[in-house]
């Protein structure tokens, strides 16, 4: 067959040792994808899903069957007693907002366990000073630090928990802009196991973001009382064109939907127009949508390795959620980088990214990103602010397939360089 990108041998042959360090990790990918798949399949059926729920609803939204069915599907996929799957979430940081607004009240105190959370939920917490925070509301914050080597410290949140008593401990299970390792199941197990005997009355609360889908279980059954994350993200499936979910207790969902619209009408309040055919498929190809972007994250790490970057996590490691750090050391292979990945991409591959400021963020970010919909981190994307250590966050890849070439034109520009 004649090759449709021009490839350097190098990097065609570094390409083929990636592939075959991934083969044993790939086929654990399609394990969780089967799985994951089947359990989606098994919640449109229980619930009855039928075109008739496609339709929409205008003005108030009063009844709507498909919205509220919808709300069913996330709960039941993710082992939680109740579910918000709204396309009126703006984005992950809208969602969590949501969330932490409406269970959160003035005196409460909110504990992150993960270190200081990214750079976008700051301005909502008061961590940077914004009018209208957490903070302007009388809700105090702390967190425990990291250990040394980017883990969670389990003896200081316990010791942090006992003697606090917090209102909520928060988990950030991705590593935002930072290169520690992104949580798996058995991490977030571990703090729950740690959280719960020495304060029970704690909500925990994860900001579940890039994680949906990446195992066989939910954090909900592993002792998360409320999770939260984006539609444009894992549990959109790169179909639905905006939204966000929470999840998990009922009289938590509740709280939030109160937030979402108003006190006393909450979830049976809003309009879905005419999103709901695309929210549900995007609901439905979730699962394996994922799994092609982890297996690209795989990928991309096995070859960065070979040609002697750090990445984290190795493609050794199993994964929590669907981002390679790979750091690079220099703004200029940053941006050979991600002009790589654009190239690669089905939209605007002819487009050069450039650093730009960006609202919420201290220093100019690089992000590329040929999406069908903007700003979806589960479409294949890379970005980074142009700080050091000079590292670039690489998720998503709607196919495996087309993925594959975009990581492989980012090394090649990057070895340019």
């Amino acid at each position: 067959m004649t090759p449709l990108f021009h490839f350097d041998e190098n990097i065609r042959k570094v390409a083929d040792q990636a592939l075959a360090l991934c083969a044993d990790h790939f086929a654990e990918i399609e394990r969780i994808k089967e799985y994951n798949q089947q359990k989606m399949l098994k919640a449109f059926q229980q619930y009855n899903v039928s075109e008739s729920m496609f339709c929409g609803s205008t003005g108030y939204g009063f009844d709507d069957r498909g919205r509220d069915t919808l709300d069913k599907i996330y709960a039941y996929v993710f082992d939680a007693e109740d579910a918000l799957a709204r396309h009126n979430f703006m984005s992950g940081t809208h969602t969590l907002t949501v969330a932490l607004f409406g269970m959160l009240r003035p005196g409460d105190e909110m504990l992150c366990v993960t270190g200081t959370p990214y750079d976008t939920i700051q301005p909502v917490i008061g961590i940077t000073e914004c009018s209208g925070s957490l903070k302007d509301f009388g809700v105090k914050y702390s967190e425990v630090a990291l250990k040394a080597d980017g883990t969670v410290d389990l003896d200081e949140i316990k010791a942090t928990v006992t003697e606090k008593r917090p209102k909520m401990v928060y988990i950030q299970r991705s590593k935002g802009y930072t290169t520690r390792p992104s949580l798996r199941l058995k991490e977030i197990k571990a703090i729950c196991d740690v959280v719960k005997p020495a304060s029970p009355d704690t909500i925990i609360m994860l900001d579940n973001c890039y994680g949906e889908f990446t195992e066989f279980e939910s954090p909900i059954s592993v002792g998360v009382d409320i999770m939260a994350g984006s539609m444009i993200k894992n549990a959109g499936g790169g179909i639905a064109p905006t939204g966000g979910y929470i999840a998990g207790k009922a009289d938590l969902v509740e709280l939030c939907s109160y937030r979402l619209s108003a006190p006393g009408t909450g979830r049976e309040l809003g309009c879905t127009l005419s999103v709901l055919r695309e929210m549900y498929m995007g609901a439905f190809h979730a699962p394996a949508v994922t799994a092609e972007a982890v297996k690209t994250a795989v990928f991309a790490s096995a070859l960065f390795e070979i040609l002697g970057y750090d990445v984290e996590p190795s493609y050794k490691t199993r994964r929590g959620d669907i981002i390679d750090v790979i750091t690079l050391g220099s703004p200029e292979k940053m941006c050979a980088f991600c002009r790589g990945i654009q190239a690669g991409s089905p939209i605007d591959s002819f487009v050069s990214p450039v650093p730009s400021p960006m609202p919420g963020y201290d220093s100019e970010v690089i992000m590329a990103a040929g999406a069908f919909t903007l700003g979806s981190s589960i479409e294949m994307s890379a970005d980074g602010p142009i700080r050091e250590p000079y590292a670039v966050y690489l998720q998503g890849g709607l196919s495996f397939a087309t993925a594959k070439v975009s990581v492989m034109l980012a090394a090649q520009e990057v070895e340019k360089n």
